[in-house]
């Protein structure tokens, strides 16, 4: 899944030991900002503490729970056959299957080709949001109405519901046609027009199937939960017995602008009134983040460091080093920090970080930064 900030690099270069060995220290790990939840899922597999992951956006939530919240592997040929295989018969039973298909195996690299998908797509459809919302714009119909029928067929049984839904949300995030995630699909301009007709010939349920093996594989030692819910929030039920891992936003811009898709996905609406170029949902729909709100990402970033010391946690703070576009910098935070905590700089590691959209055209997509890695222990 393109996610940004992903920490899956950063766990292979110094924050994966760092996590394993202090989590040997705690009775539990909490990750308040989960995000794509690579770094909740590491720890679960890896240790034998439980761990609680916390995020505003229902979509991350999902995905942790899908690790965290069972101690065994699921057979994933059954979960194939009684949910993919299910979905696919009913799919294929569609009037609109028909017209989609035939439009996709029509296919003219043409912007009159693209037009034509997002004419059909306009056709109701009581399956599922993704066909009339997103159906020719991030997604063929083929893929819109398949995604649809995945979601409709989900496994009653809570483990396997929890698991195919996180696995039909990565499938969909691998499938999309936009340059930044969710943000705004590709428009059929004569360069964009390329990367539509890649991401559209992906087979929706091909992808599916390879995110439920992988996924099913994966569980953690001791289970834990996730929750859907603001960081500061849940501090009041920590203690210092929890080893707390931070890894907030560094975006002036709210993620959810970037994941809307996955989050409406993730709460399993039926239909969904979008607007704009990037076909989003109502600001009423999307979390909002203090730490996404320039206004307000320093006083929030203070409430929550003062809040966790005084519950006397020990946290593991990861954050850009330079100035990020929400106002926060590495050395701000070092210093807001020190007032509560005795900080160590544990170490400073290189790598290429989103720009939330950037095509290769205008923006570059990837930008070469650092990231610090902080570890704060209680005064």
């Amino acid at each position: 899944m393109k996610y940004m900030g992903s920490k899956r690099s950063m766990l292979k270069n110094g924050l994966g030991k760092l996590l394993l060995s202090e989590s040997k220290k705690h009775d539990r790990f909490v990750d308040l900002f989960t995000g794509a939840a690579f770094v909740a899922r590491y720890v679960a597999e890896n240790t034998d503490r439980p761990v609680l992951a916390v995020d505003l956006q229902k979509y991350s939530t999902v995905l942790a729970q899908a690790v965290i919240g069972r101690t065994e592997q699921i057979d994933s040929i059954s979960l194939k056959e009684n949910w993919i295989d299910v979905a696919v018969a009913h799919r294929d039973k569609d009037s609109l299957w028909q017209k989609a298909n035939l439009h996709d195996q029509n296919l003219k690299k043409t912007k009159k080709w693209v037009l034509e998908a997002r004419e059909l797509c306009e056709t109701k459809s009581k399956v599922g949001p993704l066909w009339n919302a997103y159906g020719g714009y991030y997604f063929s119909p083929t893929q819109a109405l398949t995604f649809d029928y995945l979601l409709a067929n989900l496994p009653e049984k809570k483990q396997e519901r929890e698991l195919c839904l996180a696995a039909c949300i990565t499938a969909a995030s691998e499938c999309v046609a936009a340059p930044g995630h969710t943000a705004q699909p590709f428009q059929p301009t004569e360069t964009a027009k390329p990367f539509i007709f890649d991401a559209w010939r992906r087979d929706a349920v091909d992808y599916a199937k390879k995110n439920l093996v992988e996924l099913s594989t994966h569980h953690a030692q001791v289970k834990g939960k996730a929750i859907t819910s603001d960081a500061v929030m849940q501090i009041k039920y920590l203690n210092s017995s929890d080893l707390v891992f931070i890894d907030p936003p560094y975006s002036g811009v709210q993620y959810s602008r970037f994941y809307h898709v996955l989050e409406i996905m993730a709460r399993g609406e039926k239909k969904v009134k979008v607007e704009g170029v990037g076909r989003y949902p109502s600001i009423e729909q999307r979390p909002q983040s203090k730490f996404s709100n320039n206004g307000q990402a320093k006083e929030a970033l203070k409430t929550l460091l003062e809040n966790l010391a005084e519950k006397k946690c020990t946290v593991i703070f990861t954050f850009p080093s330079g100035q990020a576009s929400n106002g926060l910098s590495g050395n701000y935070i070092k210093e807001v920090a020190s007032e509560n905590f005795k900080v160590k700089d544990h170490s400073t590691v290189s790598g290429r970080f989103s720009t939330l959209g950037g095509n290769n055209t205008g923006r570059e997509a990837r930008q070469d930064s650092s990231e610090l890695i902080l570890l704060m222990k209680p005064k």
